[in-house]
């Protein structure tokens, strides 16, 4: 009996929790409410204040008096409950801007409060290789140049925004096909891959006839695959050593002069041919651009792992003009990426191996 009346007293003592809970949970809201139509706003606007923000934030919306851009964020499709606190704090920080652009750059989830909020600000953070350690450059640039987010996304993650050989590093060989080599990232004069392999009869005509293997492996396959389709698909310069590269600047430099020169051709440690990891095919020529084998390339080559490095629009990018005859290994799942994202190595290089450690 006695343990009943102990089972039955907790019962009653849970009950009157839960009712004291809710009256003073409404007698809250019921002053809330109060003291909101008292600051101006509508019964309407009351309701959607009372529906939208939890208890624990009403204290904000008391602070902000009657403001009509809270009733902007309350209504909007983008709103989170749970990121009230951001907005509120976001916007009293950006009054004038617009509310729809806060709101994207809050739900970005990116550490953006203390940024100005802005049109180029919240087109930027949805850009599928938005960068957020990349922030301050994006704006900087996008705000001197007249060009769209994606554009300033590009050219921030490339470096092209520094300026061509600026900022060198050494090239990161522990990232094997992804190794970058271009205008920022160089090799070391002594480097040559330890497993060049020589190609040979119909994958070869030119005097620079040495790939690393898988490279190498790949090139046949994608070599007897265009066969199969009666295109004729042929390497014409592969692997070049960094005194080979000396030599063949240093005679585009007195033909033309350097700064013709770099548009083209690679400087010493700078040269992709220097990984083993591209080559030239059949026709180093602006004639071979719209032959039946360069479109072939264009629209084959990244099943087999290769992209055309150095594509028509990304000159800004890549630092190189378009050459339709240059195609980089770097590995299938990459090369496909590359391909259907129409970016450049320089690009997908920045979002998946230079972000990815933080």
């Amino acid at each position: 009996m006695k343990k009943m009346w102990i089972i039955i007293g907790v019962i009653l003592l849970c009950l009157l929790g839960v009712s004291l809970f809710f009256f003073f949970n409404y007698e809250k809201k019921d002053s809330i409410e109060d003291k909101l139509k008292q600051n101006g706003y509508s019964n309407a606007e009351v309701t959607l204040i009372l529906n939208m923000v939890s208890n624990n934030d009403y204290d904000l919306v008391l602070n902000l008096g009657y403001d009509k851009s809270l009733i902007s964020i309350l209504s909007s499709s983008d709103y989170q409950e749970s990121l009230f606190e951001n907005y509120i704090e976001y916007y009293v920080k950006n009054k004038d801007e617009n509310i729809n652009d806060i709101i994207t750059i809050v739900n970005s989830g990116y550490d953006l409060m203390d940024y100005p909020a802005s049109s180029l600000l919240a087109s930027l953070v949805k850009e599928k290789y938005y960068i957020n350690n990349n922030v301050a450059r994006y704006l900087d640039y996008g705000n001197s140049h007249n060009v769209d987010s994606k554009k300033v996304i590009s050219m921030v993650n490339s470096k092209a925004d520094l300026g061509f050989y600026s900022n060198i590093y050494d090239s990161d060989l522990n990232v094997g096909n992804l190794v970058l080599v271009n205008k920022f990232y160089h090799l070391k004069e002594d480097y040559t891959p330890n497993d060049l392999v020589t190609l040979s009869g119909q994958y070869n005509r030119g005097a620079n006839n040495k790939m690393r293997k898988e490279a190498a492996d790949a090139l046949m396959k994608m070599v007897d695959a265009a066969g199969l389709e009666n295109i004729t698909i042929y390497n014409v310069s592969a692997f070049r050593s960094y005194d080979y590269q000396v030599n063949l600047y240093n005679g585009y430099i007195k033909r033309d002069g350097q700064v013709a020169a770099d548009k083209y051709s690679a400087r010493p440690g700078y040269s992709e041919h220097q990984t083993g990891l591209c080559a030239d095919l059949n026709n180093v020529s602006d004639s071979f651009d719209g032959s039946d084998e360069a479109i072939w390339l264009k629209n084959n080559a990244y099943k087999y792992g290769f992209i055309l490095r150095f594509p028509k629009g990304k000159e800004d990018i890549t630092g190189y003009k378009y050459e339709s005859w240059h195609y980089r290994y770097v590995g299938i799942e990459a090369a496909k990426v590359i391909y259907e994202d129409d970016i450049t190595l320089e690009e997908y290089y920045a979002y998946y191996i230079e972000k990815a450690p933080s």
